[in-house]
């Protein structure tokens, strides 16, 4: 077989299995993506103090996501961002400097503090923190959410070769390469 051939049938291969690897699109995100309007940030995550949540497009609830994602049934936003709890006010979601220097997405009581979600009841306390007290404030829900199904995969599928973590194309494309180099060797002295 020509050198060219073969280099063209290695790639043809590798394309093949790379396009069947891709991410499927991404499906709707059953929550809501909030932008800045004071810098280029866009999150989908709400920060607390001891939870991430995330805003359903459909209701407005809050959804606990770190942990096994839980709906608070009592715990609704509305469309400016303010939050009640069992009907009474309880603080707003909107962005705030983190202490990255970061904009990122708070669940905030009215006076700015950071709020605490009670693991129990999801009551949300006041607590005497403020965004800049937090460092690697986290701003994407897919990170948290359990669903796999309404994220697309950032990453691209990987195998396990040689105690390593590799990418499928590139498992697949090294070893057709070195195949190609001692096709060229034998035949190309």
């Amino acid at each position: 077989m020509r050198p060219q051939k073969l280099t063209l049938m290695v790639l043809l291969s590798v394309a093949t299995v790379a396009a069947h690897a891709a991410p499927a699109s991404a499906q709707s995100k059953p929550w809501l993506l909030f932008t800045d309007s004071q810098s280029t940030s866009r999150c989908d995550l709400v920060n607390a103090d001891n939870a991430k949540l995330v805003v359903l497009q459909s209701t407005g609830q809050l959804v606990l996501v770190n942990g096994v994602d839980v709906t608070l049934q009592d715990a609704v936003a509305d469309q400016n961002g303010f939050v009640s709890f069992e009907g009474n006010p309880a603080g707003v979601i909107g962005f705030a400097t983190d202490g990255d220097g970061l904009r990122s997405l708070w669940w905030l009581s009215l006076t700015g503090k950071v709020v605490d979600v009670n693991g129990f009841t999801g009551a949300p306390t006041e607590t005497s923190k403020v965004p800049g007290d937090y460092k690697n404030a986290a701003c994407d829900a897919c990170e948290f959410w359990d669903d796999p199904t309404a994220c697309p995969s950032k990453t691209p599928p990987t195998v396990h070769l040689c105690g390593v973590d590799v990418p499928i194309t590139a498992a697949i494309l090294i070893p057709a390469l070195m195949g190609l180099r001692l096709v060229r060797r034998r035949r190309f002295p």
